[in-house]
């Protein structure tokens, strides 16, 4: 996975085109990996896919919108939707993507996070494996459980394949340490389901004194789940 991301250009920090570069293992494997990602673009289908991808992301950026967690946790900022693409081959009549989910929190550049300070922007990034439906629910501290993406929905939404997309809009990040819980499936997941699983795996987790960021996600909602917590400074 951290090779894809390299090749498609999403290594701000440099460490892994380094480790490429001293590593012949890793070098040979990535020549293998660009080749037939190059192979791929050319199919005659990976032209329509791209069109289709570049005609979205000329659509205007959203509307700004915003929440509350008990007393406002993060902000919604109106950014545009960027997507990234792999065409792998043999996709048949679908476009599916090979490798597993992922859930990151990424900064401003493009970083993964795992801690912040409130007034920073972080934007959640989901790797969507063969999925395109996802649905992110957030714990604050105290164990209360809110919907994060889709903003307001009632079932989760639909995503473009891809290894790292970003859900619009980005947050702004406000006192209070997050768990991510990132659920992915097929068909529309109920959005109070997950949400009365998740609360009752923490008051679960309570009785036996754990913290309510660090509790498991619940299994049986969709078909695979992602988690990351996001430390946020006083």
């Amino acid at each position: 996975m951290e090779l894809d991301e390299w090749l498609a250009g999403l290594d701000p920090s440099g460490r892994m085109g380094a480790h490429v570069a001293s590593c012949a293992a890793c070098g040979q494997l990535a020549d293998g990996m660009r080749q037939a990602r190059e192979s791929s673009l050319r199919a005659p289908r990976a032209a329509t896919v791209l069109a289709r991808l570049e005609a979205k992301r000329a659509q205007p950026a959203r509307a700004r919108w915003s929440w509350s967690w008990g007393g406002p946790l993060v902000a919604a900022l109106a950014v545009g939707l960027a997507l990234m693409v792999y065409v792998p081959r043999g996709t048949g009549d679908g476009v599916r993507l090979k490798g597993s989910v992922a859930l990151r929190l990424l900064s401003e550049d493009g970083a993964p996070l795992t801690s912040a300070r409130p007034g920073e922007r972080v934007t959640l990034a989901v790797g969507t494996g063969p999925y395109r439906n996802v649905l992110v629910l957030a714990v604050d501290e105290a164990g209360a459980v809110e919907v994060l993406w889709p903003q307001g929905g009632r079932t989760s939404g639909t995503v473009e394949p891809g290894a790292q997309v970003p859900l619009s809009p980005a947050l702004e990040v406000t006192p209070g340490s997050v768990a991510v819980q990132a659920f992915f499936s097929d068909a529309p997941l109920r959005a109070e389901d997950a949400r009365a699983a998740l609360t009752a795996r923490i008051a679960e987790a309570r009785t036996k004194g754990q913290d309510p960021l660090e509790v498991a996600t619940p299994e049986g909602i969709g078909k695979a789940s992602a988690h990351a917590v996001l430390r946020v400074a006083p």
